[in-house]
């Protein structure tokens, strides 16, 4: 904990790291909790913690071993094509690993479409004891925190969620002040805030060059100009933060030496 909040190392920050050893460092840095990436039942590509498997057995001794909490497990691309049925083998999964969150992103430009689209999604991950929160981002369907939130308003499920990250937040032309608005209406509809930091403007190239950013360039907490503070202090009080910081130059340093940096990254912004 760090000023009463709970810290999640997010998977994208270690993802090279096999799940048990995101567990260990995670542990090792001082983090409460992680996030761990399943695949969804739209995408054909094996995950070694989608099933009873070694590595989802591995994964979940260690939890226990360490302590440490699941905050979320990604991701749910939500198209126009998406049975939520079909998500319920991801969704046991990450209620065996003790998930407390699925993180959806929406693909289907239709916003009617996709708020009973996710209402569906709610329902089977309250279903499994997990909430759902959809995470807006420029490059896909839902690119605003105001469409995220009209679109979880409109599914009208109480296991439905908007996810804030400050880099998204800033490339949708949006503001700590915008969420702050949010919040205040519906507080129970924010319940965790990624974290990572950025320079203010964003990179050349638009679409390819704001994606690569995002999954590849991030900063830690206060390395960057990003108002990280003003967002903290936007979401409900002691709301979790989940710190997710891949940085390309950090690449050649061990998983445990970026979570280390990230999470004394996090201890310095937040005493501040």
């Amino acid at each position: 904990m760090i000023a009463g909040r709970e810290i999640a190392l997010a998977t994208l920050t270690v993802l090279d790291a096999p799940p048990p050893e995101i567990v260990d460092v995670a542990a090792a840095a001082g983090f409460d909790s992680v996030t761990l990436r399943l695949a969804d039942a739209n995408v054909a590509e094996a995950n070694p913690l989608a099933g009873d498997t070694e590595t989802r057995r591995e994964t979940i001794a260690r939890l226990r071993h360490h302590g440490l909490g699941v905050l979320d497990v990604e991701v749910v691309r939500m198209r126009e094509d998406t049975d939520p049925k079909l998500l319920r083998p991801m969704l046991d999964s990450a209620r065996q690993l003790g998930a407390r969150h699925v993180l959806v992103i929406n693909l289907d430009a239709n916003q009617g479409r996709a708020s009973e689209r996710f209402a569906g999604i709610c329902g089977e991950a309250e279903a499994f004891g997990l909430r759902a929160v959809l995470e807006f981002m420029v490059f896909t369907a839902t690119k605003t925190v105001e469409q995220a939130d009209r679109i979880v308003a409109s599914a009208g499920h109480q296991a439905g969620g908007v996810l804030v990250d400050p880099l998204h937040l800033r490339r949708s032309g949006g503001s700590p002040a915008d969420v702050a608005t949010l919040v205040a209406a519906n507080p129970d509809r924010y319940p965790y805030v990624q974290l990572c930091d950025a320079p203010l403007s964003a990179p050349d190239g638009r679409g390819r060059a704001l994606y690569a950013e995002a999954v590849e360039n991030r900063l830690a907490p206060g390395d960057g100009e990003l108002p990280l503070r003003e967002l903290v202090e936007a979401m409900p009080a002691g709301a979790p933060l989940s710190v997710e910081t891949p940085v390309a130059a950090a690449a050649h340093l061990s998983a445990l030496e970026r979570a280390e940096h990230t999470i004394a990254a996090t201890r310095r912004l937040l005493a501040e």
